[in-house]
Protein backbone atom coordinates (compact mmCIF):
# COMPACT_ATOMS: atom_id res chain seq x y z
CA UNK A 1 0.00 0.00 0.00
CA UNK A 2 2.83 2.35 0.88
CA UNK A 3 4.56 1.66 -2.46
CA UNK A 4 1.34 2.47 -4.33
CA UNK A 5 1.03 5.79 -2.50
CA UNK A 6 4.67 6.63 -3.35
CA UNK A 7 4.09 5.77 -6.99
CA UNK A 8 1.00 8.01 -7.14
CA UNK A 9 2.94 10.85 -5.51
CA UNK A 10 5.83 10.56 -7.99
CA UNK A 11 3.35 10.43 -10.90
CA UNK A 12 1.59 13.57 -9.69
CA UNK A 13 4.92 15.37 -9.32
CA UNK A 14 5.99 14.42 -12.81
CA UNK A 15 2.65 15.50 -14.20
CA UNK A 16 2.86 18.83 -12.39
CA UNK A 17 6.39 19.42 -13.72
CA UNK A 18 5.31 18.59 -17.25
CA UNK A 19 2.37 20.95 -17.04
CA UNK A 20 4.61 23.71 -15.64
CA UNK A 21 7.21 23.29 -18.37
CA UNK A 22 4.56 23.29 -21.08
CA UNK A 23 3.66 26.90 -20.22
CA UNK A 24 6.86 27.94 -22.03
CA UNK A 25 7.62 26.11 -25.27
CA UNK A 26 10.75 23.99 -25.69
CA UNK A 27 13.87 26.04 -26.46
CA UNK A 28 15.76 25.30 -29.68
CA UNK A 29 18.93 26.73 -31.23
CA UNK A 30 18.38 29.47 -33.81
CA UNK A 31 20.79 28.90 -36.75
CA UNK A 32 22.33 32.13 -37.98
CA UNK A 33 20.75 33.99 -35.02
CA UNK A 34 17.66 34.62 -37.13
CA UNK A 35 14.22 33.12 -37.69
CA UNK A 36 10.68 34.31 -38.35
CA UNK A 37 10.18 36.07 -35.02
CA UNK A 38 13.62 37.08 -33.69
CA UNK A 39 16.87 38.46 -35.12
CA UNK A 40 20.07 38.92 -33.09
CA UNK A 41 23.08 40.95 -34.25
CA UNK A 42 26.39 41.65 -32.57
CA UNK A 43 27.45 45.30 -32.33
CA UNK A 44 31.19 45.97 -32.22
CA UNK A 45 33.30 49.12 -31.93
CA UNK A 46 34.08 50.85 -35.20
CA UNK A 47 33.88 54.00 -37.28
CA UNK A 48 34.21 55.28 -40.84
CA UNK A 49 35.00 58.72 -42.23
CA UNK A 50 35.66 60.56 -45.49
CA UNK A 51 39.42 60.67 -44.91
CA UNK A 52 41.82 60.31 -47.85
CA UNK A 53 45.56 60.94 -47.52
CA UNK A 54 47.46 63.51 -49.59
CA UNK A 55 48.57 60.85 -52.07
CA UNK A 56 44.93 59.73 -52.54
CA UNK A 57 44.97 56.65 -50.31
CA UNK A 58 42.42 55.48 -47.77
CA UNK A 59 43.45 54.05 -44.38
CA UNK A 60 41.55 51.09 -42.93
CA UNK A 61 42.11 49.26 -39.64
CA UNK A 62 40.90 45.67 -39.15
CA UNK A 63 40.75 44.29 -35.61
CA UNK A 64 40.16 40.52 -35.83
CA UNK A 65 38.84 38.57 -32.85
CA UNK A 66 38.46 34.79 -32.38
CA UNK A 67 36.11 32.90 -30.12
CA UNK A 68 37.79 30.52 -27.64
CA UNK A 69 38.64 27.16 -29.19
CA UNK A 70 38.09 28.31 -32.79
CA UNK A 71 40.75 28.30 -35.50
CA UNK A 72 39.11 29.19 -38.78
CA UNK A 73 40.07 30.56 -42.18
CA UNK A 74 38.73 33.98 -43.18
CA UNK A 75 38.49 35.45 -46.67
CA UNK A 76 39.75 38.98 -47.30
CA UNK A 77 38.75 40.54 -50.66
CA UNK A 78 40.79 43.59 -51.65
CA UNK A 79 40.18 43.38 -55.40
CA UNK A 80 37.54 46.17 -55.46
CA UNK A 81 39.23 48.39 -52.87
CA UNK A 82 40.48 51.86 -53.66
CA UNK A 83 44.22 52.56 -53.27
CA UNK A 84 44.68 52.24 -49.54
CA UNK A 85 46.65 51.02 -46.54
CA UNK A 86 45.05 48.16 -44.59
CA UNK A 87 46.30 47.66 -41.03
CA UNK A 88 45.50 44.28 -39.43
CA UNK A 89 45.75 43.67 -35.70
CA UNK A 90 44.77 40.65 -33.61
CA UNK A 91 45.56 39.06 -30.27
CA UNK A 92 45.14 35.52 -31.68
CA UNK A 93 46.46 33.56 -34.65
CA UNK A 94 44.56 34.25 -37.89
CA UNK A 95 44.37 32.25 -41.13
CA UNK A 96 43.38 34.44 -44.09
CA UNK A 97 42.60 33.50 -47.69
CA UNK A 98 43.73 36.72 -49.36
CA UNK A 99 42.48 38.11 -52.67
CA UNK A 100 45.14 40.75 -53.38
CA UNK A 101 45.11 44.17 -54.99
CA UNK A 102 48.41 45.75 -56.07
CA UNK A 103 47.03 49.17 -55.09
CA UNK A 104 46.61 48.09 -51.46
CA UNK A 105 49.49 47.97 -48.95
CA UNK A 106 49.02 45.55 -46.03
CA UNK A 107 50.34 46.31 -42.53
CA UNK A 108 50.38 43.84 -39.63
CA UNK A 109 50.95 45.05 -36.07
CA UNK A 110 53.95 43.60 -34.31
CA UNK A 111 52.89 40.55 -32.28
CA UNK A 112 49.98 39.66 -34.57
CA UNK A 113 50.29 36.14 -36.03
CA UNK A 114 48.73 35.82 -39.49
CA UNK A 115 49.13 33.07 -42.08
CA UNK A 116 48.14 34.23 -45.57
CA UNK A 117 46.91 31.93 -48.36
CA UNK A 118 46.84 33.38 -51.88
CA UNK A 119 44.80 31.63 -54.64
CA UNK A 120 47.31 32.63 -57.33
CA UNK A 121 50.25 31.22 -55.38
CA UNK A 122 53.12 33.07 -53.73
CA UNK A 123 52.92 34.90 -50.43
CA UNK A 124 52.33 38.59 -49.62
CA UNK A 125 55.00 40.61 -47.84
CA UNK A 126 53.12 42.75 -45.29
CA UNK A 127 54.81 45.67 -43.60
CA UNK A 128 55.18 45.76 -39.82
CA UNK A 129 53.30 48.29 -37.73
CA UNK A 130 54.23 48.98 -34.07
CA UNK A 131 52.70 46.85 -31.33
CA UNK A 132 49.44 48.28 -29.99
CA UNK A 133 47.90 47.34 -26.67
CA UNK A 134 44.60 49.11 -27.26
CA UNK A 135 42.35 50.42 -30.02
CA UNK A 136 43.27 54.00 -29.22
CA UNK A 137 46.97 53.25 -29.73
CA UNK A 138 46.32 51.78 -33.19
CA UNK A 139 44.21 54.80 -34.13
CA UNK A 140 46.88 57.19 -32.85
CA UNK A 141 49.68 55.51 -34.82
CA UNK A 142 47.63 55.41 -38.04
CA UNK A 143 46.62 59.06 -37.68
CA UNK A 144 50.23 60.16 -37.06
CA UNK A 145 51.60 58.02 -39.92
CA UNK A 146 49.03 58.63 -42.64
CA UNK A 147 47.28 61.79 -41.42
CA UNK A 148 43.97 60.15 -40.47
CA UNK A 149 41.82 57.00 -40.52
CA UNK A 150 39.11 56.13 -43.05
CA UNK A 151 37.59 53.21 -41.16
CA UNK A 152 38.02 51.03 -38.07
CA UNK A 153 36.32 47.63 -38.11
CA UNK A 154 36.10 44.99 -35.37
CA UNK A 155 35.20 41.51 -36.59
CA UNK A 156 34.79 38.43 -34.39
CA UNK A 157 35.22 35.14 -36.30
CA UNK A 158 34.92 36.82 -39.71
CA UNK A 159 33.83 34.60 -42.58
CA UNK A 160 34.21 37.11 -45.38
CA UNK A 161 35.54 40.71 -45.45
CA UNK A 162 35.03 42.55 -48.74
CA UNK A 163 36.22 46.09 -49.43
CA UNK A 164 33.67 47.66 -51.77
CA UNK A 165 35.17 51.13 -52.16
CA UNK A 166 33.78 54.50 -51.10
CA UNK A 167 30.07 55.17 -51.50
CA UNK A 168 28.35 58.53 -51.90
CA UNK A 169 27.17 59.04 -48.32
CA UNK A 170 27.78 61.77 -45.79
CA UNK A 171 30.56 60.82 -43.35
CA UNK A 172 32.23 62.52 -40.40
CA UNK A 173 35.80 63.74 -40.70
CA UNK A 174 37.15 62.12 -37.52
CA UNK A 175 37.03 58.45 -36.49
CA UNK A 176 35.24 58.19 -33.13
CA UNK A 177 34.72 54.58 -32.05
CA UNK A 178 31.14 53.57 -31.24
CA UNK A 179 29.03 50.39 -31.40
CA UNK A 180 27.93 49.57 -34.93
CA UNK A 181 26.45 46.69 -36.91
CA UNK A 182 27.83 45.39 -40.23
CA UNK A 183 25.21 47.35 -42.19
CA UNK A 184 26.54 50.61 -40.73
CA UNK A 185 29.85 50.12 -42.54
CA UNK A 186 29.48 51.65 -46.01
CA UNK A 187 32.97 50.83 -47.28
CA UNK A 188 33.17 47.19 -46.12
CA UNK A 189 30.80 44.25 -46.62
CA UNK A 190 31.23 42.03 -43.55
CA UNK A 191 29.96 38.48 -43.02
CA UNK A 192 30.51 36.91 -39.59
CA UNK A 193 30.28 33.34 -38.37
CA UNK A 194 27.36 32.62 -36.07
CA UNK A 195 27.58 29.83 -33.52
CA UNK A 196 24.48 27.68 -33.18
CA UNK A 197 24.21 28.16 -29.40
CA UNK A 198 24.26 31.98 -29.18
CA UNK A 199 20.48 32.29 -29.38
CA UNK A 200 17.81 29.84 -28.21
CA UNK A 201 14.15 30.51 -28.78
CA UNK A 202 10.70 29.01 -29.21
CA UNK A 203 7.35 30.24 -30.46
CA UNK A 204 3.72 29.33 -29.78
CA UNK A 205 0.82 30.61 -31.85
CA UNK A 206 -2.31 31.65 -29.99
CA UNK A 207 -5.20 34.07 -30.33
CA UNK A 208 -4.28 36.39 -27.45
CA UNK A 209 -2.25 39.60 -27.66
CA UNK A 210 1.45 38.80 -28.39
CA UNK A 211 3.54 38.26 -25.26
CA UNK A 212 7.35 38.02 -25.74
CA UNK A 213 9.98 37.15 -23.12
CA UNK A 214 13.71 37.91 -23.52
CA UNK A 215 16.03 36.38 -20.92
CA UNK A 216 19.78 37.03 -20.66
CA UNK A 217 21.20 34.62 -18.01
CA UNK A 218 23.37 36.06 -15.27
CA UNK A 219 26.58 34.43 -16.61
CA UNK A 220 26.32 36.31 -19.96
CA UNK A 221 28.13 39.64 -19.99
CA UNK A 222 25.93 41.82 -22.20
CA UNK A 223 25.64 45.43 -21.08
CA UNK A 224 23.80 47.29 -23.84
CA UNK A 225 20.87 45.97 -25.88
CA UNK A 226 19.35 47.99 -28.71
CA UNK A 227 15.81 46.60 -29.08
CA UNK A 228 13.24 46.83 -31.89
CA UNK A 229 9.70 45.73 -31.00
CA UNK A 230 6.48 45.13 -32.96
CA UNK A 231 3.50 47.32 -32.25
CA UNK A 232 0.79 46.30 -29.75
CA UNK A 233 2.84 43.75 -27.87
CA UNK A 234 3.65 42.84 -24.28
CA UNK A 235 7.35 42.32 -23.54
CA UNK A 236 9.36 41.06 -20.55
CA UNK A 237 13.05 42.04 -20.56
CA UNK A 238 15.25 40.22 -18.08
CA UNK A 239 19.05 40.54 -17.84
CA UNK A 240 22.00 40.55 -15.42
CA UNK A 241 22.57 43.51 -13.14
CA UNK A 242 23.88 46.46 -15.12
CA UNK A 243 22.12 45.60 -18.39
CA UNK A 244 20.54 48.52 -20.22
CA UNK A 245 17.77 48.15 -22.81
CA UNK A 246 17.43 50.95 -25.39
CA UNK A 247 14.09 51.10 -27.24
CA UNK A 248 13.39 53.60 -29.99
CA UNK A 249 10.01 54.33 -31.56
CA UNK A 250 7.89 51.88 -29.54
CA UNK A 251 4.29 51.63 -30.72
CA UNK A 252 1.79 50.76 -28.00
CA UNK A 253 3.98 48.28 -26.09
CA UNK A 254 3.83 47.20 -22.45
CA UNK A 255 7.13 46.51 -20.67
CA UNK A 256 8.34 44.64 -17.58
CA UNK A 257 12.05 44.53 -16.73
CA UNK A 258 14.49 44.08 -13.88
CA UNK A 259 16.94 46.42 -15.63
CA UNK A 260 17.20 50.04 -16.71
CA UNK A 261 15.22 50.92 -19.87
CA UNK A 262 15.90 53.95 -22.08
CA UNK A 263 12.65 54.64 -23.93
CA UNK A 264 12.92 57.30 -26.64
CA UNK A 265 15.68 58.98 -24.64
CA UNK A 266 13.86 58.78 -21.27
CA UNK A 267 15.42 56.55 -18.61
CA UNK A 268 13.08 54.21 -16.71
CA UNK A 269 14.35 52.41 -13.62
CA UNK A 270 13.68 48.71 -13.04
CA UNK A 271 10.22 47.89 -11.76
CA UNK A 272 10.47 44.22 -10.76
CA UNK A 273 12.96 41.70 -9.37
CA UNK A 274 13.19 38.63 -11.66
CA UNK A 275 15.74 35.83 -11.50
CA UNK A 276 16.99 34.00 -14.61
CA UNK A 277 15.03 30.87 -13.64
CA UNK A 278 12.47 30.23 -16.44
CA UNK A 279 9.89 29.01 -13.93
CA UNK A 280 10.03 32.26 -11.95
CA UNK A 281 9.94 34.27 -15.17
CA UNK A 282 6.83 32.37 -16.26
CA UNK A 283 5.09 32.98 -12.94
CA UNK A 284 5.83 36.73 -13.06
CA UNK A 285 4.68 37.01 -16.64
CA UNK A 286 1.41 35.15 -16.31
CA UNK A 287 0.48 36.85 -13.02
CA UNK A 288 1.36 40.38 -14.10
CA UNK A 289 -0.33 40.26 -17.50
CA UNK A 290 -3.14 37.92 -16.43
CA UNK A 291 -2.36 35.77 -19.45
CA UNK A 292 -2.58 32.04 -20.06
CA UNK A 293 0.26 31.57 -22.55
CA UNK A 294 3.52 33.08 -23.82
CA UNK A 295 4.00 33.82 -27.52
CA UNK A 296 7.79 33.56 -27.64
CA UNK A 297 10.53 32.85 -25.12
CA UNK A 298 14.20 33.52 -26.00
CA UNK A 299 17.55 33.19 -24.23
CA UNK A 300 20.67 35.04 -25.37
CA UNK A 301 24.11 33.50 -24.73
CA UNK A 302 26.27 35.82 -26.86
CA UNK A 303 29.07 37.22 -24.64
CA UNK A 304 29.68 40.65 -26.20
CA UNK A 305 29.21 44.15 -24.74
CA UNK A 306 26.67 45.39 -27.32
CA UNK A 307 23.93 43.63 -29.27
CA UNK A 308 20.97 44.62 -31.43
CA UNK A 309 17.74 42.63 -31.25
CA UNK A 310 14.55 42.53 -33.33
CA UNK A 311 11.30 40.95 -32.16
CA UNK A 312 9.00 40.59 -35.15
CA UNK A 313 5.45 39.60 -35.88
CA UNK A 314 5.94 36.13 -37.39
CA UNK A 315 2.61 36.40 -39.22
CA UNK A 316 3.86 39.40 -41.20
CA UNK A 317 5.82 38.79 -44.38
CA UNK A 318 7.37 42.27 -44.44
CA UNK A 319 10.93 42.58 -43.16
CA UNK A 320 12.81 45.81 -42.74
CA UNK A 321 15.54 46.41 -45.30
CA UNK A 322 18.06 46.87 -42.51
CA UNK A 323 17.44 43.44 -41.01
CA UNK A 324 17.25 41.77 -44.43
CA UNK A 325 20.57 43.25 -45.49
CA UNK A 326 22.48 42.41 -42.35
CA UNK A 327 21.36 38.80 -41.96
CA UNK A 328 22.30 36.65 -44.98
CA UNK A 329 20.17 33.76 -46.15
CA UNK A 330 21.03 30.31 -44.78
CA UNK A 331 22.44 29.23 -48.14
CA UNK A 332 24.86 32.16 -48.44
CA UNK A 333 28.52 31.22 -48.30
CA UNK A 334 31.92 32.88 -48.17
CA UNK A 335 33.06 30.40 -50.80
CA UNK A 336 30.83 29.56 -53.79
CA UNK A 337 29.20 26.23 -52.95
CA UNK A 338 26.52 24.29 -54.74
CA UNK A 339 24.59 21.09 -54.12
CA UNK A 340 23.37 18.89 -56.96
CA UNK A 341 20.92 16.03 -56.42
CA UNK A 342 20.89 12.74 -58.35
CA UNK A 343 18.50 9.81 -58.57
CA UNK A 344 21.12 7.04 -58.89
CA UNK A 345 24.48 6.20 -57.26
CA UNK A 346 26.35 6.63 -60.56
CA UNK A 347 25.75 10.42 -60.33
CA UNK A 348 24.87 10.66 -64.03
CA UNK A 349 21.21 11.68 -63.88
CA UNK A 350 20.68 15.07 -62.13
CA UNK A 351 17.37 15.35 -60.32
CA UNK A 352 15.02 17.94 -61.78
CA UNK A 353 13.92 20.40 -59.03
CA UNK A 354 10.31 20.04 -60.19
CA UNK A 355 10.30 16.23 -60.05
CA UNK A 356 8.98 14.41 -57.00
CA UNK A 357 10.91 11.76 -55.09
CA UNK A 358 9.28 8.78 -53.39
CA UNK A 359 10.10 8.71 -49.68
CA UNK A 360 11.32 5.09 -49.96
CA UNK A 361 13.86 5.97 -52.69
CA UNK A 362 17.42 7.03 -51.87
CA UNK A 363 18.63 10.42 -53.12
CA UNK A 364 22.29 11.12 -53.90
CA UNK A 365 23.88 14.55 -53.39
CA UNK A 366 27.08 16.10 -54.69
CA UNK A 367 28.52 19.19 -52.97
CA UNK A 368 31.21 21.10 -54.88
CA UNK A 369 33.10 24.38 -54.46
CA UNK A 370 35.12 26.80 -56.53
CA UNK A 371 38.81 25.97 -56.91
CA UNK A 372 41.49 28.41 -55.70
CA UNK A 373 44.57 27.96 -57.87
CA UNK A 374 47.16 25.69 -56.29
CA UNK A 375 45.34 25.59 -52.96
CA UNK A 376 43.59 22.26 -52.49
CA UNK A 377 40.43 22.55 -50.40
CA UNK A 378 38.53 19.54 -49.14
CA UNK A 379 34.85 19.62 -48.17
CA UNK A 380 33.75 18.54 -44.69
CA UNK A 381 30.05 18.05 -43.91
CA UNK A 382 29.22 18.18 -40.21
CA UNK A 383 25.40 17.87 -40.27
CA UNK A 384 22.35 18.02 -42.51
CA UNK A 385 18.69 18.71 -41.92
CA UNK A 386 15.43 19.18 -43.79
CA UNK A 387 13.12 22.14 -43.25
CA UNK A 388 9.48 22.83 -44.10
CA UNK A 389 8.26 25.60 -41.83
CA UNK A 390 7.70 25.13 -39.02
CA UNK A 391 9.05 21.54 -39.12
CA UNK A 392 12.82 20.94 -38.93
CA UNK A 393 14.28 17.43 -38.87
CA UNK A 394 17.90 16.34 -38.59
CA UNK A 395 18.78 14.30 -41.65
CA UNK A 396 21.24 11.39 -41.30
CA UNK A 397 23.52 10.95 -44.29
CA UNK A 398 25.93 8.41 -45.71
CA UNK A 399 29.18 9.42 -47.37
CA UNK A 400 29.57 7.87 -50.82
CA UNK A 401 32.90 6.88 -52.31
CA UNK A 402 34.40 8.77 -55.24
CA UNK A 403 37.39 7.63 -57.28
CA UNK A 404 37.94 10.53 -59.67
CA UNK A 405 40.52 13.31 -59.29
CA UNK A 406 39.33 16.50 -57.52
CA UNK A 407 36.15 14.69 -56.60
CA UNK A 408 33.40 16.72 -54.89
CA UNK A 409 31.76 15.59 -51.66
CA UNK A 410 29.21 12.85 -52.28
CA UNK A 411 26.42 11.92 -49.87
CA UNK A 412 23.20 9.96 -49.94
CA UNK A 413 19.96 10.39 -47.99
CA UNK A 414 16.88 8.37 -47.13
CA UNK A 415 13.67 10.34 -46.56
CA UNK A 416 11.66 7.57 -44.87
CA UNK A 417 11.39 9.68 -41.70
CA UNK A 418 9.22 12.14 -43.67
CA UNK A 419 6.76 9.41 -44.67
CA UNK A 420 3.98 10.44 -42.27
CA UNK A 421 4.49 14.22 -42.40
CA UNK A 422 1.92 16.25 -44.35
CA UNK A 423 4.32 18.60 -46.18
CA UNK A 424 5.68 17.65 -49.62
CA UNK A 425 8.02 20.63 -50.24
CA UNK A 426 11.30 20.49 -48.29
CA UNK A 427 14.61 22.33 -48.16
CA UNK A 428 17.62 20.05 -47.72
CA UNK A 429 20.45 21.94 -45.98
CA UNK A 430 23.94 20.88 -44.94
CA UNK A 431 26.54 22.61 -42.76
CA UNK A 432 29.81 22.62 -44.71
CA UNK A 433 33.42 23.61 -44.07
CA UNK A 434 36.27 23.97 -46.57
CA UNK A 435 39.54 22.71 -45.15
CA UNK A 436 43.18 23.00 -46.21
CA UNK A 437 46.32 21.13 -45.16
CA UNK A 438 44.68 17.89 -43.95
CA UNK A 439 41.82 19.69 -42.21
CA UNK A 440 44.20 21.70 -40.05
CA UNK A 441 42.81 24.99 -41.33
CA UNK A 442 39.11 25.24 -42.14
CA UNK A 443 36.78 28.03 -43.19
CA UNK A 444 33.88 28.94 -41.02
CA UNK A 445 30.88 26.66 -41.22
CA UNK A 446 28.31 27.72 -43.78
CA UNK A 447 25.13 26.21 -45.23
CA UNK A 448 24.39 24.90 -48.70
CA UNK A 449 20.75 24.27 -49.64
CA UNK A 450 18.59 22.59 -52.28
CA UNK A 451 14.81 22.31 -52.53
CA UNK A 452 13.01 19.12 -53.46
CA UNK A 453 9.54 17.58 -53.59
CA UNK A 454 8.88 14.35 -51.65
CA UNK A 455 5.89 12.05 -52.07
CA UNK A 456 5.00 9.50 -49.37
CA UNK A 457 5.41 5.88 -50.41
CA UNK A 458 2.08 4.01 -50.56
CA UNK A 459 2.54 0.20 -50.58
CA UNK A 460 0.45 -1.87 -53.04
CA UNK A 461 -2.53 -3.35 -51.13
CA UNK A 462 -2.82 -6.23 -53.67
CA UNK A 463 -1.22 -9.31 -52.05
CA UNK A 464 -0.95 -11.29 -55.30
CA UNK A 465 2.30 -12.12 -56.95
CA UNK A 466 3.18 -10.66 -60.30
CA UNK A 467 4.40 -13.35 -62.64
CA UNK A 468 6.92 -12.55 -65.32
CA UNK A 469 7.47 -14.45 -68.56
CA UNK A 470 10.12 -16.72 -67.02
CA UNK A 471 7.80 -17.63 -64.13
CA UNK A 472 4.94 -18.49 -66.50
CA UNK A 473 7.19 -20.65 -68.68
CA UNK A 474 8.55 -22.42 -65.60
CA UNK A 475 5.05 -23.20 -64.33
CA UNK A 476 3.98 -24.48 -67.75
CA UNK A 477 7.02 -26.73 -68.03
CA UNK A 478 6.48 -28.03 -64.51
CA UNK A 479 2.86 -28.85 -65.32
CA UNK A 480 3.97 -30.68 -68.45
CA UNK A 481 6.44 -32.82 -66.48
CA UNK A 482 3.81 -33.66 -63.86
CA UNK A 483 1.41 -34.72 -66.61
CA UNK A 484 4.04 -36.98 -68.22
CA UNK A 485 4.91 -38.59 -64.89
CA UNK A 486 1.25 -39.22 -63.97
CA UNK A 487 0.55 -40.76 -67.38
CA UNK A 488 3.61 -43.00 -67.09
CA UNK A 489 2.63 -44.09 -63.59
CA UNK A 490 -0.90 -45.04 -64.67
CA UNK A 491 0.40 -46.99 -67.64
CA UNK A 492 2.87 -48.82 -65.39
CA UNK A 493 0.13 -49.80 -62.91
CA UNK A 494 -2.08 -51.02 -65.75
CA UNK A 495 0.64 -53.29 -67.16
CA UNK A 496 1.75 -54.72 -63.82
CA UNK A 497 -1.64 -55.40 -62.23
CA UNK A 498 -3.83 -55.87 -65.20
CA UNK A 499 -6.37 -53.57 -63.57
CA UNK A 500 -6.81 -50.11 -64.93
CA UNK A 501 -6.71 -47.13 -62.62
CA UNK A 502 -9.29 -44.51 -63.42
CA UNK A 503 -8.10 -40.99 -62.91
CA UNK A 504 -10.79 -38.63 -61.70
CA UNK A 505 -9.87 -35.87 -64.03
CA UNK A 506 -12.57 -33.60 -62.75
CA UNK A 507 -11.56 -33.87 -59.13
CA UNK A 508 -7.90 -33.59 -60.01
CA UNK A 509 -8.51 -30.52 -62.11
CA UNK A 510 -10.55 -29.03 -59.30
CA UNK A 511 -7.72 -29.67 -56.86
CA UNK A 512 -5.10 -28.29 -59.21
CA UNK A 513 -7.17 -25.20 -59.78
CA UNK A 514 -6.27 -24.13 -56.26
CA UNK A 515 -2.71 -23.68 -57.45
CA UNK A 516 -3.66 -21.96 -60.69
CA UNK A 517 -3.14 -18.28 -61.27
CA UNK A 518 -6.83 -17.73 -61.76
CA UNK A 519 -7.46 -18.73 -58.16
CA UNK A 520 -5.68 -15.61 -56.92
CA UNK A 521 -7.93 -12.66 -56.06
CA UNK A 522 -6.11 -10.51 -58.58
CA UNK A 523 -6.53 -12.98 -61.46
CA UNK A 524 -8.10 -11.71 -64.62
CA UNK A 525 -10.81 -14.45 -64.68
CA UNK A 526 -12.47 -16.78 -62.21
CA UNK A 527 -12.80 -20.48 -62.89
CA UNK A 528 -16.40 -21.64 -62.98
CA UNK A 529 -17.26 -24.20 -60.30
CA UNK A 530 -17.11 -27.80 -61.53
CA UNK A 531 -20.40 -29.76 -61.07
CA UNK A 532 -20.10 -32.57 -58.54
CA UNK A 533 -22.57 -34.90 -60.28
CA UNK A 534 -22.23 -35.47 -64.01
CA UNK A 535 -25.21 -35.41 -66.36
CA UNK A 536 -26.96 -38.68 -67.25
CA UNK A 537 -25.54 -38.64 -70.75
CA UNK A 538 -22.07 -38.30 -69.36
CA UNK A 539 -22.66 -41.21 -66.94
CA UNK A 540 -23.84 -43.54 -69.69
CA UNK A 541 -20.94 -42.76 -71.98
CA UNK A 542 -18.54 -43.10 -69.13
CA UNK A 543 -19.97 -46.48 -68.12
CA UNK A 544 -19.83 -47.73 -71.70
CA UNK A 545 -16.27 -46.65 -71.98
CA UNK A 546 -15.38 -48.41 -68.78
CA UNK A 547 -17.18 -51.59 -69.84
CA UNK A 548 -15.36 -51.76 -73.14
CA UNK A 549 -12.11 -51.16 -71.39
CA UNK A 550 -12.71 -54.03 -68.97
CA UNK A 551 -13.70 -56.52 -71.69
CA UNK A 552 -10.51 -56.18 -73.64
CA UNK A 553 -8.08 -57.74 -71.16
CA UNK A 554 -10.55 -60.59 -70.37
CA UNK A 555 -10.75 -61.71 -74.01
CA UNK A 556 -7.05 -61.49 -74.43
CA UNK A 557 -6.49 -63.59 -71.34
CA UNK A 558 -8.83 -66.23 -72.69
Amino acid sequence: MRSIICFIGVFLCLRTTASDSSAICELKDVPGNRNDWIVLQEMSLGCWTNFTSQDGKEVHILKLLSSPGKQVMSELFLTAASPSAVIITSSSTQNILLHENPAVNIYVTNGTSIRFFVPTGGSPQPQIAPFADSDSEVLKWAAETFGGVTSFTTARDPMKITFTGMKGAQRPSTCALQPETPVDKQVIDLKLTRSSDELKSCYTKHSEEPLHVINIPDDVKIRNVSLHLPSKSKVILRGPAGTEWTINDPKDVQLISNNRIVLNGFALDKNRMISDDPREIRQNVLLYYNSTSITSYSEIHLNVPHIQLWIRDSMSSSVSAEVEHTTPAPSSSSVPLQMELFSSPDYRLPLDPSSKVQSDKRVYAEISSESYGDISLSIKVSSCWVRSMPVVRKMPFKEEACYTEDCPKRLSFSFEMLQDLPSSSWDLECAVKLCHDSKKFCTNETQVKRSLQINPYIPNPNPCFEFGLSAVLGIAFGGFLIGVLLTGALWFIKIRTGHPVALGMRSTAAELSVLSISGCPCGLTKRQPVPTHPSPSENSSANASIGSTQSTPTSSMA
